[in-house]
């Protein structure tokens, strides 16, 4: 038995509980009460299966790491490897000029691959300098035939 889903049995059986008070019935609640009873029926076939070791929230059925914190293959990776603090003193700028002038890995060596991708996405931004559109002036011709 899979005791990860028994928290969503619970709720379900208290959602058609609270059904049990009401006087009239209409088919719309009919049809809410057998989509309840839907997703009561999945959860206690998903308890009968056997428990994952996989305990990520993201991924929860997904392939299991056993060396990784939460067991997930897939987020393992982040967790063995913090992305590289960006320095606090540097700016977009000075890390497009050290990729200017030394590349890629030598930026990404000194600032980070994420103040290098930043950087890289701000310098292909246009920036926004268009003036505003003037407000439409008011037709004299089609006020007049109205």
């Amino acid at each position: 038995m899979n005791p990860d889903y028994l928290p969503a049995i619970g709720a379900s059986l208290r959602v058609l509980a609270g059904y049990a008070t009401w006087r009239e019935v209409t088919d719309q609640t009919l049809d809410e009460i057998a989509a309840e009873l839907d997703r009561a029926r999945a959860a206690v076939a998903g308890a009968r299966g056997k428990r994952t070791a996989n305990t990520c929230l993201q991924h929860p059925g997904g392939p299991v790491d056993p060396t990784s914190q939460n067991g997930c293959l897939f987020c393992g990776p982040s967790f063995r490897r913090p992305s590289t603090p960006v320095p606090e003193d540097s700016t977009p700028a000075d890390v497009l000029a050290v990729y200017d002038e030394h590349g890629h890995d030598a930026a990404a060596e000194r600032f980070g691959p994420h103040a290098v991708t930043k950087a890289l996405a701000l310098r292909n931004r246009r920036p926004n300098t268009r003036p505003g559109l003037p407000a439409p002036q008011p037709n004299e011709e089609s006020d007049t035939h109205r």
